[in-house]
């Protein structure tokens, strides 16, 4: 019986496997792109005036831009395209679709991601006409894109719907400013921004707490709900 067990969960991860490197080989040239594109607009904030709210401009919408075509290529394409047709014939479950579809998606956002983050906080921390003051708040704004991401990703895998992706991801994308004024209109916030020093009070480690937690619980809902879901359909 143990043996059986454990063959059978290599043979899942096996499938897992397989998924994520067929995503990975179809998307590979497009996040490099990408991703040297986001190492452009961090250098440009190093500069001072009008290169600088290029950069941060550019920078914003590359990260909005990764996971967005991250998702349309590896979820919604597979649908739209007939792929998950050839999918019913494998030997895979919605849970081992799922796993392979958030784990690639995941890993492949939060290499990026992570990689442009380090990169914002080390020129703010070491350019000498930007306020380290800033660094909360552009961490703040970085993880809410990210939580965005998880949360259009969770929305396609659920609905399995173009529609309602694109629906998810126009508004996650017109909250981003909505988001970006509310934190900054904070007052915990706002007074610290100009500073010469980084201050995590408690507003700002609260809110990164809460987008964390948010952040979890659409990942657990998304396996919770395809869980649920017997076969392809």
């Amino acid at each position: 019986h143990t043996a059986y067990r454990r063959q059978r969960q290599m043979c899942i991860r096996d499938r897992v496997n397989a998924l994520m490197r067929k995503d990975w080989n179809f998307n590979k040239n497009t996040m490099l792109l990408f991703f040297i594109l986001g190492l452009i607009s961090v250098a440009l904030l190093s500069f001072e005036s009008r290169a600088f709210y290029i950069g941060m401009v550019l920078l914003l919408s590359i990260v909005i831009l990764t996971g967005a075509l991250l998702v349309i290529n590896t979820v919604v394409n597979e649908r739209k395209n007939q792929t998950l047709a050839f999918l019913i014939s494998l030997p895979i479950t919605y849970m081992d679709y799922t796993k392979a579809k958030m784990i690639f998606n995941l890993i492949a956002y939060f290499v990026i991601w992570l990689i442009l983050v380090i990169g914002t906080i080390g020129v703010l921390y070491y350019t000498e006409h930007l306020p380290n003051g800033l660094i909360p708040y552009a961490l703040i704004i970085l993880i809410e894109l990210l939580v965005a991401f998880i949360l259009i990703l969770g929305t396609a895998l659920i609905s399995e719907s173009e529609k309602w992706t694109i629906v998810v991801m126009s508004i996650t994308n017109i909250g981003v400013s909505l988001f970006m004024f509310l934190i900054a209109s904070m007052e915990s916030i706002n007074q610290h921004m100009n500073g010469p020093i980084a201050v995590w009070n408690l507003t700002a480690s609260a809110i990164i707490g809460i987008e964390i937690l948010v952040a979890l619980i659409i990942i657990g809902v998304t396996f919770y709900l395809q869980s649920r879901k017997k076969d392809f359909t």
